[in-house]
C-alpha cells in the first residue's frame, strides 16, 4: 500500500514537471539554423544582378568566412573588389585563389584582371596568358588579356584577343565591356559605345559601364546621352564618386557652372579624398568670381593630388652625386635600394623600405644597411643608414623616391645625406 502511494506521488510529480516545461517552453526562442556559405553566394549573385556591388562583396566575404576552402567564392569577389577600386585587396585575394587552385584557368584570369586594374600591366599579361594556356576556350581570359594589352599600347594583340573573346562567348558582359575599352583606347568612340551598349543589354545595372558609355558620348559631343548615362550610374550606385564627378564635369564643360556645383559637391561627399572634384568645384567658383571658396577648394585639390602622387612611391634608392649638383636628376648606378611596402594596410598612407647594397659582393658595402619610412600624407620621411663607406671628395649621398616625380620631371629626392665617420646617418 505504501509502495503504491509512493508510485502515485512520483507519477504526479513527473507529470507536474513535464506540464511546467510545456508551459514555459513556448517562451524560449527556437534555435535558428546557421546560414550556409552557398546561401550567401546565391544572395550575392542576386544583388550583383541589381548592381549593388558593395553589398555583393560583403556577402561573398561572409561566404568565404564560412568556407575558406571554396575557391569559387574567391573568383567573383576578386573581380568585384577590382571594380570597386579596391585593387590591392583584389590582387591579394586572387593570389590566394591561385595558390589554392593553380590549375584553374578562372583564378589566373581574375588575377590578371586584378593586376591590370592595379596598374601592374606586365604581370596582368602573364597571368592572363597562363589562364589561356590552362583553358584556351575561356572567353574572359582573352577579354582580360585584351584590356591589359590595350593598357600596354599593344593594339594588334589587344584587338586579336578581344575578337577571340567575342567568338568564344558573345553573351559575356566582360567580353563586350573589354572590347569597348580596347576600341575606346584606340579612339574608336562610336565602336566603343556600341560595345558598351551590348554589355548593358546583358547586364543593365553595372554603373561603371554606364560611366564608360557616358564618357564616350561626351567625346562624341552627345551631351544628353552622356549626362543620361552618368545619371543612370548614380541611380544604380548612389555612392559612386566618379558618376557624380563626370556629371559635374559635363555641366562645367558647357559653362553651366551652377548646375555643375551640386554634382561636384556630391562627389566630394561620396569620397572626401577625391581631389579632381575639389579642383573642378574650385573652377566653378572661380568662373562665378567667388574667389574665396575657389582658393580653399583649389588648395584641397592640390593637397590631395600631392598625397595621391606620393602614394605611388614604389621604391627608394641612393646614388652618389657631386656636391656641385650641375647635372639634374639622379646619376646612373644606385648604391642602395629597397622597395616600399605599406605599413598602413591598403591605404598606403605610411610606407617603409628596407635598403640593401646593389653590389653585395663589394667588401666596402658588406655592412651597409638602411631603412626609410615615408608618410605619404605629409611628405615627411625618415632615413636611417649604417655601415656605408664615406663618399669621395666633393661627393654626397642623395636618396630618390622612385615613382614620385618633382615638377622638373625628375624623381623626388632627399637633401644630401650626411653620413658620419662610422657610415651611419
Amino acid at each position: 500500500m505504501i509502495f503504491l502511494l509512493l508510485l502515485i506521488s512520483a507519477g504526479v510529480y513527473i507529470y507536474a514537471v513535464i506540464r511546467q516545461q510545456q508551459i514555459e517552453n513556448p517562451f524560449v526562442p527556437t534555435p535558428t539554423p546557421t546560414r550556409s556559405a552557398p546561401s550567401y553566394a546565391a544572395e550575392a549573385e542576386e544583388l550583383y544582378l541589381q548592381g549593388k556591388l558593395a553589398e555583393t562583396i560583403a556577402l561573398y566575404e561572409q561566404a568565404i568566412a564560412l568556407d575558406a576552402d571554396d575557391v569559387l567564392f574567391y573568383i567573383p569577389l576578386a573581380r568585384l573588389l577590382a571594380l570597386e577600386g579596391r585593387t590591392v585587396e583584389a590582387v591579394r585575394l586572387a593570389q590566394q585563389a591561385v595558390e589554392m587552385a593553380p590549375e584553374n584557368a578562372r583564378v589566373w584570369a581574375v588575377l590578371g584582371m586584378a593586376y591590370d586594374w592595379n596598374g601592374d600591366v606586365p604581370e596582368a599579361i602573364d597571368a592572363c596568358k597562363r589562364a589561356i594556356e590552362l583553358d584556351p576556350t575561356y572567353a574572359e581570359g582573352y577579354a582580360y588579356l585584351a584590356e591589359a594589352y590595350a593598357d600596354a599600347v599593344r593594339w594588334t594583340q589587344a584587338t586579336e584577343a578581344a575578337a577571340t573573346a567575342l567568338q568564344l562567348d558573345e553573351y559575356s558582359v566582360d567580353v563586350h565591356r573589354n572590347y569597348g575599352y580596347v576600341l575606346e583606347k584606340q579612339g574608336n568612340y562610336w565602336g566603343a559605345v556600341e560595345e558598351y551598349r551590348r554589355a548593358l543589354e546583358i547586364h543593365p545595372n553595372l554603373a561603371y559601364i554606364h560611366i564608360a558609355a557616358g564618357r564616350n558620348y561626351q567625346v562624341l559631343g552627345d551631351f544628353d546621352a552622356a549626362t543620361s548615362s552618368f545619371q543612370r550610374a548614380t541611380e544604380i550606385d548612389p555612392d559612386n564618386v566618379e558618376a557624380y564627378y563626370r556629371l559635374g564635369r559635363a555641366y562645367y564643360d558647357i559653362g553651366e557652372y551652377e548646375r555643375a556645383e551640386p554634382y561636384l559637391k556630391q562627389a566630394i561627399e561620396a569620397d572626401p579624398e577625391f581631389g579632381p572634384a575639389f579642383g573642378y568645384l574650385a573652377f566653378t567658383y572661380w568662373s562665378r568670381r567667388n574667389y574665396e571658396d575657389a582658393i580653399g577648394n583649389l588648395e584641397s585639390a592640390i593637397d590631395l593630388a600631392c598625397i595621391s602622387a606620393r602614394k605611388q612611391a614604389e621604391a627608394f634608392y641612393i646614388t652618389v652625386e657631386d656636391v656641385s649638383g650641375e647635372t639634374p636628376g639622379p646619376s646612373p648606378g644606385a648604391v642602395m635600394r629597397g622597395d616600399f611596402v605599406s605599413t598602413s594596410g591598403d591605404s598606403r598612407d605610411m610606407l617603409r623600405a628596407t635598403l640593401s647594397p646593389k653590389d653585395e659582393d663589394d667588401e666596402a658595402w658588406a655592412g651597409a644597411r638602411g631603412t626609410v619610412t615615408f608618410n605619404a600624407r605629409t611628405g615627411r620621411y625618415t632615413v636611417v643608414l649604417g655601415g656605408l663607406p664615406r663618399p669621395g671628395y666633393g661627393q654626397v649621398y642623395v636618396g630618390w623616391f622612385e615613382g614620385v616625380n618633382a615638377l622638373s620631371g625628375d624623381p623626388l629626392s632627399t637633401v644630401p645625406l650626411s653620413v658620419q665617420a662610422d657610415g651611419s646617418l
